[in-house]
């Protein structure tokens, strides 16, 4: 009833994520009560649930910061960045995915149900402004992507890759919350963001040894959402067996906490957010690369390759772009993403992990080197295989 009601007083709060929910209900509706999917008429309805939570959100964008749904949730014009951000890129992955899914003849209502629902606990978590929000909003989005990541489900290597993702997730998940039991009990029992605060100072439990072990209990949970190293363990298998869906995960960029601490500043922020946009479009560029040679091919296996630039030399250059633009060679986008990126930690005097994000980016120019190599050349021990499967294709 309390929900009901928060929902009914307060729901223009939360306009594009109740436009969600509705789509939600009406997927299910029609799933259950037809016999013949309209896959158009799916893709229709969630792609234009899609569209118009991002005008919802852009309508609202000159509106003052505001707290809402008892403290919940916080609304301002940096959040909601980064809930365009995450409805942009969805928007972005369901058109990608229709020609993979009818090639596949898989459900296509469960996998809009899934990368929707993904979504909505990105956006939530966005204005999450107490623990519980900010613990069950990426829990929602953590599901959901085991499930994708579960999707092709007569493929045992897709079996193998969600047990060690659900098995890693839960594992993460109970370090996260102990973490914030941490917090809820140095700061006398608060959960609003601001009120952890003012109690911790209250307190004078800010400096104790209770928060440092609080935050590494957190850093480390959430460290295996973003997959920096050494938490990276299921991110190969997850991403090797599952090209779809999981394309909206973006956050799984170690470079991108460097952005997150140097944010400290108007520039800091700018930074960050404009390497976000690159590093989504890159991440869609190559996904979109990589299920297009799938679905041509008829495999994903990357010793493949050899045979793109003779099969179809513009994808091979398109995937070869999205790979310099992701390692920072210039003149591309993803190098002017990080040059600002790098510039602001020089700004705020954060040298070491600007030399930390130098010396990985470095490290990545050269394994994406090699799949470009791959891509245009071949490599000469792979030649007879080249000249079987370009046999066998054409």
């Amino acid at each position: 009833m309390k929900a009901f009601y928060l929902l009914l007083f307060h729901g223009s709060f939360i306009f594009p994520e109740c436009i969600f929910i509705f789509c939600l209900i009406l997927l299910l509706v029609i799933d259950l009560t037809s016999d013949q999917k309209d896959i158009p008429g799916l893709y229709f309805i969630s792609s234009t649930s899609l569209v118009m939570s991002i005008a919802a959100l852009l309508l609202r964008w000159r509106e003052e910061p505001m707290i809402g749904f008892s403290g919940n949730f916080q609304t301002n014009n940096f959040n909601k960045i980064f809930q365009f951000l995450i409805l942009l890129c969805s928007t972005l992955c369901i058109p990608l995915s229709v020609e993979y899914i009818e090639c596949t003849e898989m459900a296509i209502t469960e996998f809009l149900l899934f990368v929707l629902t993904a979504t909505l606990g990105g956006m939530f978590l966005c204005v999450g402004n107490d623990l519980i929000t900010i613990f069950v909003a990426p829990e929602c989005f953590s599901l959901c992507s085991y499930l994708l990541s579960r999707y092709t489900k007569r493929d045992v290597r897709s079996n193998e890759a969600t047990t060690k993702y659900l098995l890693m997730g839960g594992a993460s998940s109970s370090i996260l919350v102990h973490g914030f039991s941490w917090l809820y009990g140095s700061s006398e029992g608060e959960i609003e963001l601001q009120e952890i605060l003012n109690g911790l100072i209250n307190t004078q439990m800010y400096n104790s040894l209770g928060i440092s072990i609080a935050f590494i209990f957190i850093t480390v949970g959430i460290g295996f959402k973003l997959s920096p190293t050494p938490s990276h363990q299921w991110t190969p298998d997850v991403y090797e067996r599952h090209d779809i869906g999981e394309s909206h995960c973006y956050y799984s960029n170690k470079h991108e906490i460097i952005g997150i601490i140097v944010g400290d500043s108007n520039d800091g922020y700018a930074s960050m957010i404009t390497y976000m946009l690159f590093y989504i479009s890159m991440n869609l560029g190559t996904f979109a690369c990589i299920v297009s040679f799938r679905l041509r091919i008829g495999t994903d296996n990357i010793r493949y390759y050899v045979v793109l630039y003779t099969k179809d030399p513009f994808l091979a250059l398109s995937l070869a772009l999205c790979l310099l633009s992701l390692g920072g060679l210039p003149p591309l986008a993803g190098f002017f993403g990080k040059l600002h990126l790098f510039w602001c930690g020089c700004q705020a005097c954060l040298y070491l992990l600007v030399s930390i994000g130098l010396l990985t980016s470095v490290v990545s120019i050269y394994y994406y080197l090699k799949i470009i190599k791959l891509l245009i050349t071949g490599r000469n021990q792979e030649k007879p295989l080249k000249c079987e499967i370009i046999e066998d294709l054409l």
